[in-house]
């Protein structure tokens, strides 16, 4: 049998390919994520461990159900913040809503998507800049947000963050939409308030299996990137089908639309910010 240390294995199809089997056992494609990601994730979970070769960890993957578990939840992208890239979130507020709610009759509720939400930052940062923005309109607000990570998704549905995490918004928006907590080690937590809780609905789900329609707008931010190029465009065409045909995709700053089905899926209309609008199927 061929020994596979951590050192040996090259960044490339060889992880995916080993590993394979054992996601299968578990319903999983372990191919639609990048060798490289994946790869970083297996050696992580084998350093904690003190495991030397692959092999060593398959068998553990094999035999220990919460091991696999672990390696799951490490796939979950959980670094985020509030109003990451605040400039994006700037002008979507100051010029993508008042187009979206042009659209709408003053009663008709805004439907937003956070697909792969992690801990919940993102999927708060629009219900607290679309609370803001849509009450002088009249318009209800309904966000899905989901996360394959049951963890993070639970810390989300919580909505309790230590200070750190917003010490940096103004102190306006702190004031309206948070109130402090002491936990029992005397740490000073916020917590988002129910009036913003309640227009979330978090689900521990992947984005393909996401059942989100007629959607205003869907932000996957920074996710893409994880992915191969099939899963990539498999989740672009989710998205175009999942969105109103007025509706508007934002992606992460590092992401781009991807190959030339998506391009005539979606136009950029603020490029910079990766904001783009599904273009209607009668146009291609």
């Amino acid at each position: 049998m061929i020994i596979l240390s951590l050192s040996e294995l090259p960044i490339s199809e060889d992880v995916p390919e080993l590993f394979k089997p054992i996601f299968n056992d578990y319903g999983l494609d372990i191919t639609r994520y990048k060798p490289a990601f994946m790869k970083r994730r297996i050696d992580r979970r084998m350093r904690i461990l003190d495991l030397n070769t692959y092999s060593e960890y398959a068998l553990v993957l094999k035999k220990e159900k919460s091991e696999f578990e672990e390696l799951f939840e490490s796939l979950s992208i959980n670094v985020t913040n509030f109003f990451r890239d605040f400039s994006v979130f700037d002008k979507f507020r100051l010029e993508i809503i008042p187009k979206i709610v042009s659209g709408l009759d003053k009663h008709d509720k805004i439907r937003i998507w956070s697909a792969g939400c992690a801990s919940g930052e993102e999927a708060y940062s629009l219900a607290i800049m679309f609370a803001g923005e849509t009450s002088r309109y009249g318009n209800t607000i309904e966000i899905i947000a989901n996360d394959v990570s049951e963890k993070a998704i639970t810390f989300a549905q919580n909505g309790r963050y230590i200070a750190n995490s917003i010490e940096k918004l103004p102190n306006s928006i702190i004031a309206k939409n948070f109130h402090m907590l002491t936990n029992v080690e005397n740490n000073i937590e916020y917590e988002v308030n129910p009036s913003i809780k309640n227009l979330i609905s978090f689900k521990v789900c992947d984005i393909l299996s996401t059942d989100a329609k007629q959607m205003d707008v869907i932000l996957c931010r920074n996710v893409l990137i994880y992915y191969e190029r099939e899963a990539q465009e498999l989740i672009i065409n989710k998205f175009y089908h999942s969105l109103k045909d007025t509706g508007y995709l934002v992606l992460g700053m590092d992401e781009t639309m991807l190959g030339r089905r998506c391009e005539k899926l979606f136009h950029p209309s603020m490029a910079r910010e990766r904001i783009y609008q599904k273009i209607p199927s009668k146009k291609h």
